[in-house]
């Protein structure tokens, strides 16, 4: 199942949801020009060009952008992301791993995620890591039980720049599969 499936399902019921035209030479620059409030990218690594000048524009006019990461965004990002990352990420078993997979923390009083209940079995096999920097700690709206970010964010101009640590479909964690993706997405 794709990662689109995962929005898709959970986004649907509160929100009108627009996929990119078929055929359209960026679908990026097709759904900015649709005029959206929202645009959701899933494992995009680099946006350039174009549609990166006006994608940028779109969040400093008021735009929400919500990214989540995957193989390609873990092996190049573009400045659209709320914070540094490093090329790579963690992988249960692997380089910088864990030996089991992570649990995510109770969220932050600060946290717009505040007052969702975290349940017990969402779990982490493989995500993205933030560069440890100033700051970091401000734009981290969830983290796993491990102290790592789950989810960080930024305001850039009079928008927002969301990026989930894990992949929109169960590759990397079963948060898709959980309720609390949902009450997650309607709060971002």
């Amino acid at each position: 199942l794709s990662p689109s499936y995962f929005l898709n399902r959970a986004l649907a019921p509160f929100a009108e949801v627009r996929e990119p035209r078929a055929g359209a030479n960026d679908p990026i620059l097709a759904s900015l020009n649709d005029r959206i409030a929202v645009l959701f990218l899933a494992d995009v690594g680099v946006v350039a060009g174009a549609a990166h000048d006006q994608l940028a524009r779109f969040i400093e006019d008021g735009g929400i952008l919500v990214r989540f990461a995957g193989t390609r965004l873990a092996g190049s990002s573009d400045d659209l992301v709320p914070v540094r990352l490093r090329r790579g990420g963690r992988i249960l078993g692997g380089a910088l791993s864990w030996d089991k997979p992570k649990p995510l923390a109770p969220f932050d009083r600060e946290s717009p995620f505040s007052g969702l209940s975290v349940k017990d079995e969402v779990s982490v096999t493989r995500q993205v890591l933030a560069e440890p920097e100033v700051g970091l700690a401000g734009k981290t709206w969830a983290q796993l039980a491990d102290g790592t970010p789950l989810v960080t964010a930024m305001r850039s101009g009079k928008g927002l720049i969301v990026l989930f640590h894990v992949t929109a479909d169960t590759t990397w964690s079963n948060l898709p599969l959980s309720g609390l993706f949902v009450d997650m997405l309607r709060r971002v």
